[in-house]
């Protein structure tokens, strides 16, 4: 099947917070809050089902917390089973068999949908790294989309790409420095928040910046298709 490219609308944030996870649920709910203060009504959740293989962390355990999730409205996507790799490392998905992907892509389904009593709209790997045949994996079991790094990988064969991506970790920094001529010019970007960085002054400015100065409209990854 031949697949088109094309690029992401100039002035657009795919926005995202990631690592959602019952272990950062207070964090959750005071990111959601900062970005409805902001006027942000757009943006993808990205469901970790079962964060560092902890019971404590599945949201079987967690009910409430799922279904506050889902009272708010947003798009909720799958980010990985676990997250982590064999050695500890955020990149789960990433130097692995196709094998072993499609294996945790169905076992991470399974949760969310146990979960949520509905199917992921996407799905995005942890750190956003894996080799391009998670997208064909991805479309096997029905999902909308799949992301890998810069791409945007459709249904219906459409890829998409962004000009670059910036992912918060967790740690209070915001790596910027690839970004930053490509923000100043209007190119389209990735915008993903971890939780424990939410409350951070430096990433509620750059949101105001990007929105207030250069003119940046922000969308999750399921609305953008719309």
């Amino acid at each position: 099947m031949v697949r088109t490219e094309e690029s992401v609308s100039e002035k657009t944030v795919l926005l995202s917070l990631h690592e959602v996870s019952p272990v950062f649920e207070s964090e959750v709910v005071k990111a959601c809050d900062m970005l409805d203060e902001l006027g942000i009504t757009s943006v993808t959740l990205l469901v970790v089902p079962f964060l560092g293989m902890k019971m404590s962390n599945s949201f079987e355990k967690n009910e409430m917390f799922a279904e506050y999730l889902k009272s708010l409205g947003h798009e909720i996507s799958l980010h990985g089973y676990s997250h982590s790799s064999k050695s500890g490392s955020p990149d789960e998905f990433k130097g692995i068999s196709q094998e072993r992907m499609l294996s945790k892509l169905k076992l991470g389904v399974s949760l969310f949908e146990r979960a949520f009593r509905q199917p992921p709209a996407g799905f995005v790997p942890p750190n956003w790294q894996a080799s391009q045949k998670l997208a064909s994996l991805v479309r096997s079991l029905g999902l909308r989309y799949c992301v890998i790094e810069n791409r945007i990988y459709e249904q219906d064969s459409r890829v998409l790409s962004t000009s670059e991506r910036i992912i918060s970790m967790g740690s209070g920094e915001l790596p910027l420095m690839n970004a930053i001529v490509e923000i100043e010019v209007g190119g389209p970007i990735q915008v993903a928040i971890h939780p424990l960085d939410c409350t951070q002054d430096r990433l509620r400015s750059l949101l105001v910046d990007l929105r207030d100065r250069l003119g940046y409209r922000f969308t999750g990854y399921r609305d953008y298709f719309a």
